[in-house]
Order: C-alpha cells, then sequence, then structure tokens
C-alpha cells in the first residue's frame, strides 16, 4: 500500500513539473543554487543553503539612524492623518524615536495602505513580537533592535541593555528600564506567576541604572544571552505603567480576585495572564510594541490596526509598517487551511502547512495569483529518530546504549528514497548535524553513517549477536527472546508519518521490526519524562548559531522536554547535579563538559573548538539519527504582496519571518 501511495504521488509530482526543476521555477531554483564556501565540490550539489547575497548587505549590520542618512523630516499613512488633525495624535515626528532606526526593504519603497489576510497562528509572522535584538537573515548575528546597543562587563557576568530614547508603547507611553524591571521582578520571579523560574535566570538579577538602561547580573559568565534577547526577547518585558494595575504588588488583591470573579476567571493570576495576553479572547488592549495592534476580535476572527508609535521609519523617512490593517481568520484544520490558501485567500502563509501541501499550492498558484516560495527549513534533520538509551529495561537499555545498534540503523536508511518520495527531491539527506552555514558545521558532520548500506548494518547487527534466532525473519536478543521495540511519536511540522513508515520499513529489510505508535504531543511529554518510551521522534531544530550553542537539545543532555527523548535519565542528573536520575557514561560527560566551556568562554576560537567537539562525538556516536535536512517549506505569497524575499529560512530558529523585515512588505493596491 505504502508502494502505491509512494507511485502516485511521484505521477502527481511529474505532471505538476514538480520533479525535474527547471529554470524557468525560480521558487524552487533558487535553494538548488546556495552553496556555502565551507564545502567541498562534491558535497555541493546537495547543499539547500542559501547565500549571503540573497539579502541586502543592510540586514547583517546594526541599522542606521536617520540622522546617519540625512532623514529630517517624516511622513506617515494617510490612516492617521485625520487622527493627527483631530488632535487625537501627535505628529508623526513626536510619536518616533528621537533618532528611529532606518529599515532597508529588500525590493523597493512601500506604499501605505490596504488589509493584509491572514490566518489564526499566522498573524504573528506580519506582526512578530520583536524585541530588543533580533537575528541576521542567516540565522547568526544578534543585531541591534529596540534596543540601541549593548554591552558585557565584569568578566561577561553583567550584560547591559541601552533602550532607545523616545521609544514608545502604542498608547504614546515611553518605553523605559521599569517595563523590563517589572517583568523580571513581579513576573519571572514571583512564585506565584512562575513556579519555576526560567534556568537562564536562576540566581540572576536585574538592575535599573536610569530610565535608559538596565544591566542583567548573572551569578555566572553568560556571553551568549544576547543570542536569547536575538532569538525571543519579546516577552521579557511588560508596560508597567499598564500592568501594575492588575498586579497585587501594587492593586490590592482581593479587588483583583473580585474582578476576576466578575469576569468568570479563577484567580488574579488568571487575570493577569489574560491582560498581559493579547491573543486572549477577552481583550484588555494592552499597550504592545509589535507592529500591529488589536483593535475587534471574535473567536473566528482578529482585527488589527497599525500602531501609531511603531519606531522605524524606511530609508525615504516613511513611518512603518506600510499596510494598515491585519484580518486574521481562524481556521479549524490545517487541511482546510491548505485549501483556502490554494483558493488565494490568503495574502501571506506557511504556518501550519506541510511539504506534502506543495503539489496542491503549485496547481493552482497562477489561477489564483499567489506564488508558492519554498524556504528550506533551518533543521539539522526534518524527523530526528532517537532510541532511549536510559531506558529501564536492561535488555534493551544494553541495545541502545551499543553505538553499533546506532549505527546499524542510520546505515540501512534509504535517504535518497525518502527524499524523492517524501520531500520532491528538494531536501538534503544527511547525518543530525548543525546546518551549513554554521561556523560549526564539517561536512564529515553531515556525512557520518548517512550512506545506504544494508549490508554493513546487517553485519553490525550480527556483530552485535542480534540476529534471527527463531527463522520468523526478525532478529531476537541475544538471549533468544524476542526484540520488540515500540517507536512513539507524534505529527505535525514536517512529513513525520510519511519518514516513519519509509524509514521502518527499511528496518524490516535488515530484520529490525518496530511496532508504531502515534500518541498525543501531550503523551509524547508525560512518556519522555517517565523515560518510557523505546524510541520516538522530533524534529531537530535549534541547528543554527543563533540557538545551537544556547540549546544544543540534541547533542548534550541539558533538556528534559517532550521533543528530546534519548537521555532522559542522563539529564535528570546534570539538571539536578547529580542528585537524580542516571549518571552518564564518560563520553556523555565530556559532551557536558564541553558545552559548559563553550557557553561561558569569550574566546570565539575555542567556542567554536568546543562545538565541533560536541558536534564531532555526534559524528561519531549518533546519540540522534537523522535522515534529511532543510526540507523545502512551502509558504504562500499572494501576488498583491510585494518585498517579501524569495530566499529566507522556515522555522523556529528563524521564528519564521523574523529576521526578513516583515514591517517592510506592503501591498499593491489596485
Amino acid at each position: 500500500m505504502m508502494e502505491a501511495r509512494a507511485g502516485s504521488l511521484l505521477a502527481l509530482m511529474a505532471s505538476l513539473g514538480l520533479l525535474a526543476c527547471g529554470g524557468e521555477d525560480r521558487h524552487f531554483k533558487a535553494s538548488e543554487e546556495s552553496v556555502p564556501t565551507v564545502m567541498a565540490p562534491a558535497e555541493q550539489e546537495a547543499s539547500r543553503d542559501i547565500p549571503r547575497d540573497a539579502w541586502p548587505d543592510a540586514w547583517f549590520k546594526a541599522p542606521s539612524k536617520a540622522s546617519e542618512i540625512g532623514l529630517t523630516s517624516f511622513k506617515q499613512s494617510p490612516l492617521l492623518d485625520a487622527q493627527v488633525a483631530a488632535g487625537e495624535l501627535p505628529p508623526v515626528a513626536e510619536r518616533l524615536p528621537d533618532d528611529p532606526i532606518v529599515v532597508v526593504p529588500i525590493n523597493e519603497i512601500g506604499r501605505y495602505g490596504g488589509t493584509a489576510r491572514l490566518f489564526w497562528a499566522g498573524e504573528q509572522l506580519l506582526n512578530v513580537p520583536e524585541g530588543t535584538l533580533r537575528p541576521g537573515p542567516q540565522l547568526q548575528l544578534a543585531l541591534p533592535n529596540f534596543a540601541e546597543r549593548y554591552e558585557y562587563s565584569n568578566d561577561s557576568k553583567t550584560l547591559t541593555i541601552f533602550l532607545r530614547p523616545g521609544h514608545k508603547w502604542s498608547d504614546g507611553h515611553p518605553v523605559t528600564a521599569d517595563d523590563f524591571v517589572f517583568w523580571f521582578d513581579h513576573v519571572q520571579m514571583n512564585k506565584s506567576l512562575t513556579p519555576v523560574v526560567s534556568p537562564r535566570f536562576k540566581g540572576a538579577r536585574i538592575e535599573k541604572n536610569d530610565e535608559q538602561s538596565f544591566s542583567y547580573h548573572f551569578p555566572q559568565a553568560m556571553p551568549l544571552f544576547i543570542m536569547h534577547l536575538a532569538h525571543n526577547s519579546s516577552h521579557l518585558s511588560l508596560p508597567a505603567h499598564f500592568m501594575r494595575r492588575y498586579h497585587p504588588s501594587f492593586t490590592d488583591q482581593a479587588q483583583l480576585e473580585r474582578e476576576a470573579e466578575e469576569l468568570g476567571l479563577q484567580d488574579w493570576r488568571t487575570y493577569f495572564t489574560a491582560v498581559s495576553n493579547t491573543r486572549d479572547l477577552l481583550v484588555f488592549f494592552k499597550p504592545v510594541q509589535t507592529a500591529y495592534m488589536v483593535v475587534d476580535k471574535t473567536s473566528t476572527r482578529i482585527r488589527l490596526r497599525r500602531n501609531p508609535y511603531y519606531p522605524k521609519v524606511d530609508p525615504a523617512g516613511n513611518q512603518l509598517p506600510y499596510i494598515d490593517f491585519l484580518e486574521v481568520q481562524k481556521v479549524d484544520s490545517a487541511e482546510i487551511m491548505a485549501a483556502k490558501a490554494s483558493t488565494g485567500q490568503v495574502d501571506f502563509a506557511g504556518r501550519q502547512f506541510k511539504t506534502s501541501d506543495i503539489p496542491l499550492f503549485k496547481r493552482f498558484e497562477k489561477e489564483n495569483d499567489y506564488s508558492v516560495y519554498l524556504w528550506p527549513r533551518p533543521y539539522g534533520s526534518d524527523v530526528a529518530l532517537m532510541v532511549n538509551m536510559t531506558h529501564p529495561d536492561d535488555k534493551l537499555r544494553s541495545i541502545f546504549q551499543d553505538v553499533r545498534f546506532r549505527r546499524a540503523l542510520s546505515l540501512a536508511i534509504n535517504r535518497d528514497e525518502v527524499n524523492a518520495i517524501a520531500y520532491y527531491g528538494q531536501a538534503v539527506p544527511r547525518q543530525l548535524t548543525v546546518v551549513e552555514s554554521s561556523r560549526y558545521f564539517e561536512p564529515e558532520f553531515a556525512s557520518a553513517y548517512a550512506e545506504y548500506d544494508p549490508q554493513r548494518a546487517m553485519a553490525l547487527l550480527d556483530e552485535m549477536g542480534i540476529v534471527d534466532r527463531d527463522g520468523d525473519g526478525r532478529r531476537d536478543h541475544t538471549d533468544g527472546s524476542s526484540l520488540e521495540i515500540t517507536l512513539e511519536y507524534t505529527i505535525g511540522e514536517t512529513p513525520k508519518q510519511i519518514t516513519v513508515d519509509l524509514v521502518t520499513a527499511h528496518w524490516r529489510e535488515v530484520g529490525v521490526h518496530i511496532n508504531l505508535k502515534q500518541i498525543s504531543g501531550a503523551l509524547q511529554g508525560i512518556r519522555t519524562k517517565g523515560g518510557h518510551m523505546n524510541m520516538s521522534i522530533w524534529h531537530a531544530d535549534r541547528n543554527t548559531d543563533i540557538l545551537f550553542p544556547i540549546e544544543p537539545f540534541w547533542y548534550v543532555p541539558m533538556h528534559t522536554g517532550q521533543e528530546v527523548t534519548q537521555w532522559p535519565e542522563w539529564s535528570r542528573w546534570y539538571r539536578s547535579d547529580g542528585a537524580r536520575g542516571m549518571e552518564p557514561p564518560p563520553e556523555v560527560k565530556q559532551l557536558i563538559a564541553w558545552w559548559e566551556v563553550l557557553r561561558r568562554t569569550t574566546d570565539v576560537e575555542e567556542r567554536i573548538r568546543m562545538g565541533k567537539n560536541i558536534l564531532r562525538s555526534q559524528s561519531e556516536n549518533l546519540w540522534v539519527l537523522g535522515v534529511l535536512g532543510q526540507g523545502p517549506h512551502p509558504v504562500i505569497v499572494s501576488d498583491r504582496l510585494r518585498n517579501v524575499p524569495i530566499d529566507g529560512y522556515w522555522g523556529w530558529d528563524s521564528r519564521w519571518s523574523w529576521p526578513y523585515y516583515p514591517e517592510t512588505w506592503y501591498l499593491q493596491q489596485d
């Protein structure tokens, strides 16, 4: 049945011209031509990396300020003219920071106006939750954003952030250090709101220096904390002038409890969370720093209007964003979302789409006035396969900890077949490691045990004594008992189901039979924490330079979430300083030691050396098995939406559209 499905899919792909992508299809061709300089010629054609010149050079630098390019006057959307004329808003120059930053669009100066159509869960693609710093387009740099600059001191134990003077919340109130102190002291360090402090803030404190600057003080060196800020720092501040009204440190708790009850909320904590969450159905109109602010919300739709105090301008002095409104539609399922997108009912979308949606989108793009951009997912492997090396069963644990077993499983995978069937030949067969653009990448890390060699795989299994002892075609334990392995998994985001189907078929060909059991994400989290799963999968994000050094989930036992299932007890041991869990073997302790150096050192060369040590260990030990990386993700762009880059990375590391300045995208008006 699987072969029949594959045959029909390949036929469909051929009919749509998806198997041999010629020069006329720029969306496939763009990724094929992307070749990083670190790769040898033999590996070049397998790369799907994006070259630096795909984006403006200005995107790789700290943004210029208006004064630096001679801007002295500013313009605004006509939508705001009436409000300014009526005295409801001050002039645009007074709403902007003292010296606003200038964002260079990828193609051209945009035009004001229009309403962009989006899907729920996709509104943040144009209304990005921004923070003090931002990532560069290749996901390597931490660039200034709402912060003017940052400065380390005290051997990298102190990080000082300098805010831009005159930057304001969407209600016109100044953004100050108080907003960051409020969140840190009264949310992160409040046990009622945050029972478990984030590990990165354990033992830390914050200090207000003046209205425009504050400092984080850490108990140890944190030279890579700026990567956290670049990736996802929007939640590290709240409008203190607004939120104090809903916090018992500033407002009588009994009053808050009464108000919560009147709203049908459980207690003041639920009340506070609802107020601070702009996506909650209860709309309190909390001030924001995003490009848009919510003006109306129902259970099926959200309407957002441009933020009149958004702090950025383009090189012509036009206040950003260009688009006036976002109309966000809630859609009940990913399938309906894909169907609506294929009929041209959205201006920009990508969240919830799947690689398998590409044929549908390509078929209708011309007649329904949109284009399909294929942005590679910056994942070390779209599907990461993990065996539980700390499994409570002695026999399974012994097999899983034997590197020969993991190597055999990897060698038995026909990655080219998975690529052809599940990815239309557009992904990169590889072992799990960082992406090619990473400064930590070495070609041999990606090729380690990634060739298809079932004979060698069977020889390794035979060498282990895992052979078929009863003639039923299935390999058994060394004591003759049946080898029963169950792979529990949850699907979503990447082609997990078809990959699991194909890979386990490859394993059956070498005598390893795997039982498949699809479970919910919530159950996977529970099963992971209990350490009960034999095998599982996830998509291996956090493999770019923004996240690999600070969250090497797949390579170091430093995390205990539902994603990472290969060593839960070793992770528990490390995170509890040896008080709980299972003591890891020396080679795993070495991973921890290397990472401790990597995350604390200020010597860049030493940091890269430690990172490569960790990745070399992965290539030799295969702590996690990779299949294919940088898979193509379909991004729908309507023909009327302009300034959207043809090339970009799509996934958690990039926060989807975040590095590509969606505030500069605009709608071509009829």
